[in-house]
């Protein structure tokens, strides 16, 4: 496969629905910088479908686009294995450095992760997203619903809301534009006995992964978070990432200021040079543990209400969200 045949099946391994020419060649120049007409597009899916890569979509002997094949998901892991590790922190690091959020101005974009829910369950995503705040153990109340995320390729049916929430790397993004480097580490359930924060229980470090730990911990049902909410103690998604020591009063005025703004997600533990919670940091740095934006969506599935959720999926306007408080 050439370069431009890579960059066609990750389109479509990420798609929620046939995609025709014209889409993929916009994707392709927002997501790689690289600019394909619709012609070189559409020559290549016709080599593609030769060798079984991708199949042609047709509805009423009309091709309404092309989606991948099983293989060629399994020919996209082999081309890509070795540009798979780290993904994930690619990901996360990608979205704090596009992430323009003020907290001082209140404006800019942020972080948001993206859960899709019956519509008839909406109220109890709104009431978990309350919930989680008010107890402290979710970074904002503030949320947008969307009935149409198609610019983002998420597939809402018509029976389906989209939520977005607020992600935790939206602090990253803070402290990177306010000139403080931020180094992820790991995502994972984070103890709380009666609301003390003991240490992190399961982790997974960022360095090596493709998926998102939380979305890991909370698909396996291994989140506490009604528990945490009727006693205080249990396991809360939560993440840790460092800043060098030096930072310690930058990150102090930062967090203030994104509490005024219902972004509260930091964790207040004890600040040890080198380590946090017991996770080993390099020497003269300071580590911060963060509440996971799927907090909510982990209470939901503890509860039975099932979401289709993208983590750190997109950046929208901080002035575009609403506080769940007062739906």
């Amino acid at each position: 496969m050439n370069q431009l045949d890579v960059m066609i099946l990750k389109i479509l391994a990420e798609a929620n629905r046939p995609m025709g020419s014209g889409r993929i060649a916009e994707l392709i120049e927002e997501r790689f910088g690289e600019k394909y007409s619709t012609r070189s597009i559409r020559y290549r899916l016709q080599k593609m479908e030769d060798k079984g890569l991708i199949r042609r979509v047709r509805r009423n002997d009309r091709v309404v686009g092309a989606e991948i094949t099983e293989w060629g998901l399994t020919a996209l892991k082999i081309e890509t294995s070795s540009e798979r590790v780290g993904m994930y922190l690619s990901v996360i690091e990608e979205m704090a450095y596009r992430c323009s959020f003020d907290p001082d101005v209140m404006k800019g974009r942020v972080v948001c992760n993206v859960s899709v829910v019956k519509r008839e369950h909406l109220d109890d995503f709104l009431d978990a997203v309350v919930e989680t705040y008010r107890a402290g153990i979710s970074p904002s109340p503030l949320v947008a619903v969307k009935e149409d995320l198609s610019d983002h390729d998420v597939e809402v049916g018509e029976d389906e809301v989209a939520v977005l929430t607020v992600c935790s790397v939206t602090i990253d993004g803070v402290l990177i534009n306010r000139g403080i480097p931020v180094t992820p580490v790991c995502g994972g359930l984070l103890y709380l006995e009666e609301g003390e924060p003991l240490g992190m229980q399961e982790y997974i470090e960022y360095e090596g992964s493709t998926v998102d730990p939380l979305h890991v911990f909370v698909a396996k049902g291994m989140t506490q978070v009604e528990r945490v909410l009727e006693t205080g103690t249990g396991l809360v998604p939560a993440n840790v990432r460092y800043v060098p020591w030096a930072a310690l009063e930058d990150v102090e005025r930062v967090e203030r200021e994104l509490e005024k703004a219902d972004i509260r997600g930091i964790v207040d533990v004890p600040k040890v040079e080198g380590e946090i919670l017991g996770i080993p940091l390099p020497p003269r740095s300071l580590g911060i543990v963060a509440y996971g934006g799927l907090v909510p969506v982990a209470l939901l599935e503890e509860r039975g209400i099932s979401t289709r959720t993208y983590p750190t999926r997109t950046l929208v306007e901080y002035s575009s969200l609403e506080d769940a408080r007062r739906y």
